[in-house]
């Protein structure tokens, strides 16, 4: 695929450049991986799937830091922060070569006068350019991409100016979806929506309430566009408008997940032990409970309920065999052909239910925040009278305590969220609940705030590189916080 040479590219670029110099490589400042015959529907789908795909599961290190998984192994030591060399540079360098597509897009979408794809390019050039600045810091933005050069030197731009602008960027990319409101993208290529205009419209907005609410600390008069958004309504109203890629042979796309075998690893405690306080029903859809040789649940909790047993995340592989009976993390649910989720309808239920309880909108939390439980539930293949039962659990249903009442909403939107590892971890960063596990054999003390750059960057780009460095409170660190971190 095109992704696979360009990130190529990309790596055997930047370490000649490690070895020799880049003023070497002039002849190289273009990139001859660009398709110069490619429709947009091509193009689009190929942005959908990296995006969707590539981009986010490399490797589960998403699961691991947002405390979903942790591994008995000694080879893959991740819930430590024990990361490769190479972790954070394939991240960095997956999402930069998906942002070179999105330029061949936004370039044919502009060159044909095709409006939604170009709203569609721009939707997802925020989407990832704002998953980067919160998993790196600040990253090179407004010198990254730049048509057909390839700039190795660009400058770092800070988190509220990414933040900002892409805020911006999304408005443009509305009111070009806006100028085909029956538009069903005529070449095709929509593997999100199939050509729904008014669903990318509600994607974006729900985009915009995502990062509002992240940066609620650093700028409370965010409260007003929060407000806005929920009252005007145009955001994910339903499961069937959950951003998600399914695998279903439609656009001859394939997860890039592992085929689901148990292997060494096990839930993380954190999210094991919040699943069983409610006995949560998604529970058999998450993970394999620990069985013994007569095929019987392995641990049992005092009043004879079976126990998804978890494991604390940052022991030393030593304590973690001490425990017996895990539960693995992978079913038919969650195996290779399970969809990528980028946004859920849930997601938005429950920052709707949040918002209501902070009291920047009125409205019922208490509807919200089942909504966005039984949609949860639904998505995983919950059976209705397991769920009807489950909401009318006295521990599920919404306190009348406004500080209780918001820790079940944090919660649920922490379970909701798995196996979108990544965001497990920043919703914890901007709320700091449920509390995270700091374990005894964590290469740092204290809960990873952020990805540190990849090696090659610092060699490649150093003088920018060392500017960005000034920016983070702790430098180039794990613990430096990000710009909007609670």
């Amino acid at each position: 695929m095109k992704f696979n040479s360009k990130l190529l590219l990309h790596s055997l670029v930047l370490s000649l450049c490690v070895l020799v110099s880049c003023n070497d490589f002039e002849e190289l400042n273009t990139d001859p991986t660009r398709l110069t015959d490619i429709n947009a529907a091509s193009l689009l789908t190929q942005v959908i799937y990296d995006a969707g795909t590539r981009s986010r599961s490399y490797g589960g290190i998403g699961n691991y830091i947002g405390q979903y998984w942790t591994n008995a192994s000694l080879i893959d030591q991740r819930h430590r922060y024990d990361f490769r060399g190479s972790d954070s540079e394939v991240v960095y360098d997956r999402i930069y070569a998906t942002l070179y597509d999105i330029a061949d897009l936004k370039e044919r979408a502009i060159a044909e006068g095709l409006d939604d794809y170009l709203g569609a390019a721009i939707t997802m050039e925020v989407y990832l350019t704002t998953y980067l600045t919160d998993v790196f810091g600040p990253v090179p933005y407004t010198e990254a991409i730049q048509g057909d050069e390839l700039n190795f030197t660009p400058t770092f731009d800070d988190q509220e100016l990414i933040y900002r602008t892409n805020l911006q960027r999304l408005d443009e990319a509305y009111d070009l979806m806006a100028t085909q409101p029956g538009g069903n993208f005529i070449r095709g290529g929509d593997a999100f929506y199939f050509g729904d205009n008014l669903k990318w419209r509600k994607l974006i907005n729900s985009l915009k309430l995502r990062m509002y609410m992240r940066m609620l600390k650093v700028d409370p008069t965010v409260e007003q566009e929060i407000a806005k958004l929920i009252n005007d309504g145009e955001l994910l109203t339903s499961s069937d408008e959950t951003c998600a890629i399914v695998y279903d042979g439609r656009f001859g796309l394939e997860s890039t997940r592992a085929e689901g075998t148990e292997g060494s690893g096990a839930l993380g405690k954190t999210f094991a032990d919040k699943l069983h306080e409610t006995l949560d029903p998604r529970r058999p859809h998450f993970a394999r409970i620990g069985v013994d040789v007569n095929g019987d649940p392995v641990n049992m909790d005092d009043e004879d309920n079976p126990i998804w047993q978890g494991v604390p995340s940052g022991e030393s592989p030593d304590i973690i065999r001490n425990f017996e009976g895990l539960a693995a993390p992978y079913t038919g649910m969650n195996g290779v052909r399970a969809p990528s989720v980028l946004f859920s309808y849930s997601e938005v239920a429950f920052y709707i239910a949040e918002a209501i309880l902070k009291g920047y909108v009125d409205g019922d939390a208490a509807a919200h925040y089942e909504a966005g439980i039984r949609a949860s539930c639904e998505w995983w293949g919950v059976e209705e009278q397991e769920i009807v039962d489950h909401l009318a659990k006295p521990e599920v249903q919404l306190s009348t305590d406004a500080e209780r009442a918001l820790e079940q909403v944090y919660t649920e939107q922490y379970i909701n969220l798995y196996y979108q590892g990544y965001d497990g971890w920043l919703h914890f960063r901007r709320v700091g609940y449920p509390e995270f596990s700091v374990g005894s054999a964590m290469l740092v003390d204290g809960i990873m705030q952020r990805m540190v750059y990849p090696p090659l960057l610092k060699a490649v780009n150093n003088s920018n590189y060392s500017e960005a460095v000034k920016m983070l409170d702790k430098g180039d660190h794990l613990l430096s916080k990000g710009w909007w971190s609670n």
